[in-house]
């Protein structure tokens, strides 16, 4: 039972090699065998280490630690593996009747989905880089597979920068194995404190978390994302969107607790600031259906972010229960747009019309989705926006400052939503499993914002004060609404050319690597101040 772990990471590896070599038809469900096989996998493992925490934690080929190969889950590596399972079981089946005769396809996706899993359990720093890169390559893989000039041209300016990200990574682990002669995770954390060279200290943080920003799409270094996502066949953009930007977010929370360094708290939190306020403008100005989505990720990473870095502890687990929401109604979105631009061979929300009328289950499944992300009660995204907020409310100045975040969202939804209304007479083009794989966001998106409580309790361990039906809560997001319905009737809807200037704002590969030095540099200055 306690080797797991390791059926985790290889069945879905050997199964995507298996689907390439034999390349039959008949094989390719072999995807569908192998996600239920890691399900009750996951499943029993999780019951077993509640009872045996002991087992937690494994060392491949029985060596010591410190020099061999760890991997050990926590609160937090279970909840991204049950997410990264359910996601990746929902864009198989959302994406099999396209590809079920496509075994290169899959064997990317399921190898992807290998290495993404073998991410969450390492323990090692080296590991943790090594694994980094092979996602970073496979998505590239994906992110192309289209082979036109644009896809390739966006997959290219992904690989590049998140490469250049990583050397940063690098040279920040060699300077703590230099120091600490491992580079076990836990080692590490039990001796750090003993070092009394804070420079050097600072120094390898700074460099690991300059990586960690560009992988998760942070502001100024998030310029690679929405490139991505509007190359990127719709399935691979739930992937991106859902889970590959948020192992940024994850291997930074590895990261923050190894070094604990609190006087970054408040920089992230300023950074999560303005990456949500950047975000929004972004998609405020966009009329590409992908593109919106898109700078929404950026938007939503931002509101996690500040989250993750308060030291208040409901705060924190709002901001991680915001990761998981995150990730079901944005996939639900990215996946429903999808739909939406086979239908109408467009993706200009201006001339897209009339979808209610041509695909109303789909319609109905992707309202569930804006529900869910501008904060609606009964819906999962209010409930961690909530959290996160709750322990804000305090400073009222944060608080003001996030309420115009959730304007922001709410307004830029309401541009989304003129897609709904007006007359077509096209016919929906969606199969049936893709609407069962809309239909299971979607009922996710409901169940996790009515059962938060059970879900918190059973793997959070964390009592959450937030109450669904407080006649406060539902005020604000009609308050939200209604000021988001009039910032779009007066300003958006007008096109100013502001708007037009940002929507064809042209970012080099240059500039953006100026960016980031620029993202490094700030992160100096302020560990100047702390020091």
């Amino acid at each position: 039972m306690e080797y797991i772990p390791l059926y985790l990471i290889f069945i879905p590896i050997i199964s995507s090699m298996i689907i390439y070599l034999f390349n039959l038809r008949i094989i390719n469900y072999l995807i569908f065998i192998t996600q239920a096989t890691i399900s009750v996998l996951m499943i029993k493992y999780f019951l077993f280490i509640n009872k045996n925490p002991q087992f937690a934690s494994i060392t491949i080929g029985g060596w010591d630690k410190r020099i061999g190969i760890e991997l050990k889950n926590d609160v937090y590596s279970i909840a991204f593996i049950f997410l990264t399972i359910f996601i990746w079981t929902i864009v198989s089946i959302y994406c099999f009747d396209k590809r079920k005769n496509d075994a290169k396809f899959l064997f990317f996706l399921l190898f992807l989905e290998g290495a993404f899993l073998a991410l969450l359990q390492t323990n090692d720093l080296f590991n943790l880089f090594v694994l980094i890169e092979i996602i970073s390559i496979i998505s590239t893989i994906l992110i192309i597979f289209k082979k036109d000039g644009f896809a390739v041209r966006a997959g290219l300016y992904y690989l590049l920068f998140n490469s250049i990200g990583s050397i940063f990574y690098l040279l920040g682990m060699i300077i703590i194995y230099n120091i600490f002669g491992t580079l076990n995770i836990d080692v590490i954390k039990h001796h750090i404190h003993l070092i009394d060279n804070d420079l050097i200290i600072h120094a390898a943080f700074i460099l690991m978390m300059s990586a960690i920003g560009v992988k998760s799409a942070l502001f100024p270094v998030f310029t690679w994302l929405p490139k991505a996502h509007g190359a990127a066949p719709s399935s691979i953009s739930a992937l991106l969107s859902g889970l590959i930007v948020k192992s940024g977010l994850y291997v930074m929370i590895k990261v923050d607790h190894l070094f604990n360094l609190y006087t970054f708290k408040e920089y992230f939190f300023i950074l999560g600031f303005f990456s949500a306020i950047i975000g929004i403008l972004f998609a405020l100005s966009q009329k590409d259906i992908k593109q919106i989505l898109a700078y929404h990720t950026i938007s939503q990473i931002g509101i996690i972010l500040m989250g993750l870095s308060t030291i208040n502890q409901i705060t924190f687990y709002g901001g991680l229960y915001h990761i998981i929401n995150h990730a079901l109604f944005k996939s639900l979105l990215f996946l429903g747009a999808g739909m939406i631009i086979r239908t109408y061979n467009i993706r200009r929300v201006t001339e897209i019309r009339g979808v209610f009328k041509t695909m109303p289950l789909t319609s109905i499944f992707i309202i569930v989705g804006m529900l869910s992300i501008t904060g609606a009660p009964f819906f999962n995204g209010f409930i961690s926006k909530s959290l996160i907020v709750h322990g804000l409310k305090e400073q009222t100045f944060i608080y003001f400052l996030f309420f115009i975040i959730n304007i922001g969202t709410a307004t830029s939804f309401i541009k989304f939503s003129q897609i709904f209304f007006g007359k077509s007479k096209l016919k929906g083009q969606a199969t049936i499993n893709e609407k069962i794989a809309l239909f299971i966001l979607s009922i996710a998106c409901i169940t996790l914002g009515l059962h938060f409580n059970y879900f918190n309790q059973y793997l959070f361990h964390v009592e959450s004060p937030v109450v669904i039906l407080d006649l406060y809560n539902i005020m604000t997001y009609f308050i939200t609404i209604i000021i988001g319905f009039i910032l779009y009737q007066t300003i958006i809807k007008k096109d100013y050319l502001v708007f037009k200037k940002i929507r064809h704002m042209h970012i080099t590969f240059e500039t953006t690597n100026y960016l980031l030095v620029l993202y490094i540099f700030t992160m100096i200055l302020w560990s100047f101040k702390a020091l």
